[in-house]
């Protein structure tokens, strides 16, 4: 049993007060030994302090309760503040023009999407072969007279998919394309990561990119605008495993946004790019990838961009030194550049993309400020990446004799 010191109800062993065995013992025992002997004064000096120390720690509790409650209302109000300066400038073009439904997207997103067609290749620079020149042309005589196509019961051509290997020059042709009419419009879409919140235009922000395209095209009806559209594969699968659902609404999104606003305005033209090989019948992908074969089929115009031949290298380079005036002659020279041309065209998968690496290369080989980029460089350039172009014996030794290796 714990000794109480009845007058204040506080146990004696809190004040140094030993209990003995047996019998109660008083907080004043005078016959006790001298050890056990308190005096009433030190017993109040014992309270006292006792007390003063429970009052600090509840001086100490009661502030710490008080910072606790002072650093929430900080949190909150800094929340607030982040939140508010999110929300300033959401406002965007188009549909409702509220933001909140229309994702994240800023003003300032919007207009990053359009490109300057000012230094754009233009198809009488590009050494297309002789069936896409007779498609575009094709093409531009169908949008250009829409009115008339309408009244002979056809349907202008308002999207084309671009499909084949990468480097062959896909999204440099639809720049082209949208060139050849005069103050046209190119926006560019990245539908790459549609559904994740850390891409420039989201399965939210889809939409706001759209309407401010099909506002500006709605106010401006004797302008063409192309919205181009890379790796639209990536919105075209069709997904039977886990994540199908996610997929499916993407396209089904994807799909809203093409054929509901899109493809109702006759001065707007989809240009769809993929570097899959693809299957436009069976609307299988290489590697037996499934796409949405109602949605390739709402593509008017497919047209498979394949690496270049011979003559379109040899035109190719012919083209890209004419306006050089660091080039050699040779460089320009027909019978040289077909060589060139056969050659380089029997190694591995030799894109355009190749031939720009290839002078960038060249342009390095040569050794002073004053000298011109001849066939010895880029003969050398050729070499030096041969472990990437794969090419058979006899071409490779062309290429060494042109660089003056062997």
């Amino acid at each position: 049993m714990t000794s109480i010191n009845n007058n204040v109800g506080v146990p004696m062993q809190a004040y140094g007060v030993q209990q003995k065995q047996g019998n109660y013992q008083s907080p004043v025992n005078f016959k006790a030994g001298r050890d056990e002997f308190v005096r009433s004064d030190e017993m109040s000096r014992l309270m006292a302090e006792r007390q003063k120390q429970q009052k600090k720690a509840e001086r100490e509790q009661k502030g710490m309760k008080w910072l606790q409650v002072g650093a929430l209302i900080s949190s909150i109000a800094l929340a607030g503040f982040f939140i508010w300066q999110g929300t300033k400038g959401r406002k965007v073009q188009g549909g409702s023009g509220a933001e909140g439904a229309n994702g994240h997207v800023t003003q300032k997103d919007l207009k990053a999407i359009w490109e300057d067609l000012g230094s754009a290749d233009s198809i009488d620079d590009m050494a297309l072969p002789d069936d896409l020149k007779t498609l575009l042309q094709k093409v531009k005589k169908n949008s250009e007279k829409a009115d008339l196509v309408k009244k002979r019961g056809g349907k202008p051509i308002k999207s084309i998919l671009l499909y084949g290997p990468p480097g062959t020059g896909k999204t440099t042709f639809a720049k082209a394309i949208a060139k050849s009419y005069p103050d046209a419009k190119f926006a560019s879409l990245d539908v790459t990561g549609l559904g994740s919140e850390y891409v420039s235009v989201t399965e939210k922000n889809l939409n706001a990119a759209v309407d401010m395209i099909c506002k500006e095209a709605k106010e401006n009806p004797s302008k063409k605008f192309f919205v181009f559209i890379d790796e639209i594969d990536s919105v075209m699968m069709v997904d039977d495993g886990k994540g199908a659902k996610h997929s499916n609404n993407i396209l089904n999104e994807f799909k809203k946004c093409f054929t509901e606003k899109l493809a109702k305005q006759d001065n707007i033209i989809t240009v769809g790019a993929t570097n899959l090989e693809i299957d436009v019948e069976r609307a299988i992908a290489a590697g037996g990838k499934k796409l949405d074969k109602p949605m390739l089929d709402r593509f008017g115009q497919k047209i498979l961009v394949g690496l270049p031949t011979s003559e379109q290298i040899q035109n190719a380079v012919s083209k890209h030194y004419a306006g050089c005036d660091l080039a050699d002659d040779l460089l320009k020279n027909k019978d040289l550049l077909k060589e060139f041309g056969d050659h380089l065209n029997k190694g591995k998968d030799v894109s355009f993309r190749v031939l720009n690496f290839l002078y960038d290369d060249a342009a390095a080989l040569v050794g002073d400020d004053t000298s011109k980029v001849t066939m010895k460089e880029l003969a050398k350039a050729v070499v030096d990446k041969n472990n990437e172009l794969q090419l058979p014996k006899e071409s490779l030794e062309w290429f060494k004799r042109q660089a003056g290796l062997i």
